[in-house]
């Protein structure tokens, strides 16, 4: 299933223009997903004085992590913008992180805290709730608009960052983690490398990935540029991660709990594949590990990587800017 709407998608995507797409969506959403759209609520008669904005994640629950950061931000800066107090629901509403052990739990809060003082269930005792909806995409500034340009990114993080933190158990996690590695940041070079889904399906309208052999390229031109003692790698692609392994040997690390997929299947999203429980049998521990290893990205001093979500997320994150960074720009996929 997941090969053949990608499939329509890249027919579709060849032959209309970006304002044609988005129109295409526009009718698609409200036509094949009614319940997903925004809508007013009133659920007692708490806070009349307060409009609350609950922050949904899509139903097919295929977002990864940092493109659900990404659209809780957007959603975050619309509330704000429109006088409603935001808070993210990601426990009556399930994403791929949910996992049925810790049965009740707001997922969003395993990882990042929420951007009000406000609890859910005073929320959902309340007499003027919104429930936000996928349209929220028609409408975001361009301030979200996924640049990798230094100045863009250092404005969105100091936006991102008034409102939310990391949680408490991811910040702990990322600290012990670092002792453990040893890194000199100022003498390591980041790479965040996509493999598995992101490849195989070459997904519609997303950033052609880069391979190996492509970034080893950028990789060797900093290593003779730079003072780098050490490469530290993020991929879930098992192949990925051996031949990185062959090139760099014992200048490459990776953090302590990587694992990393060999069996996917290459015939639909990872997060529904079996394969992906070789990352973690535990959805919230898939999770923490993958932003655990995104803050430890943010903090080395230059990046190399492939334009996705996730290099979008580990410079986002990066408090100062990266001393340099390498974003691949090969086009994208169905165009």
């Amino acid at each position: 299933m997941g090969k053949l709407k990608n499939n329509l998608r890249k027919a579709l995507f060849s032959v209309m223009s970006d304002k044609m797409i988005d129109r295409f969506y526009h009718v698609y959403y409200r036509l094949r997903f009614p319940k997903e759209m925004s809508r007013r609520c009133s659920f007692g008669e708490k806070h009349p004085d307060r409009t609350f904005y609950v922050i949904r994640p899509r139903a097919d629950c295929v977002e990864g992590l940092m493109s659900l950061f990404m659209n809780v931000t957007k959603h975050i800066y619309f509330a704000r913008q429109n006088g409603y107090e935001p808070i993210v629901d990601f426990a009556h509403y399930k994403t791929q992180y949910y996992d049925p052990e810790r049965e009740g739990n707001n997922a969003w809060e395993d990882y990042f805290t929420q951007p009000t003082r406000y609890t859910l269930d005073e929320v959902y005792q309340s007499k003027h709730v919104i429930l936000s909806g996928l349209e929220i995409e028609w409408y975001h500034p361009s301030l979200f608009e996924r640049s990798f340009s230094d100045d863009a990114l250092r404005a969105l993080h100091g936006e991102i960052f008034s409102a939310i933190r990391f949680s408490e158990p991811a910040e702990r996690l990322a600290g012990e983690e670092q002792i453990r590695l040893g890194l000199d940041y100022d003498r390591t070079l980041a790479v965040y490398l996509r493999g598995t889904d992101y490849v195989a399906l070459k997904p519609a309208g997303h950033p052609v990935q880069p391979t190996a052999a492509q970034a080893a390229e950028v990789i060797d031109s900093y290593l003779e540029k730079y003072d780098i003692d050490r490469i530290f790698l993020v991929t879930e692609d098992g192949g990925i991660y051996e031949e990185m392994k062959r090139r760099y040997a014992d200048r490459l690390t990776v953090v302590s709990f990587d694992r990393f997929v060999t069996g996917y299947c290459g015939k639909g999203y990872l997060s529904q594949d079996k394969s992906v429980t070789e990352l973690s049998a535990s959805p919230y521990q898939r999770g923490m590990n993958y932003l655990v290893k995104l803050m430890i990205l943010s903090r080395c001093a230059y990046f190399i990587g492939g334009s996705t979500m996730g290099s979008w997320a580990a410079c986002l994150f990066s408090e100062q800017n990266f001393l340099d960074k390498y974003v691949f720009d090969l086009g994208v996929y169905g165009k």
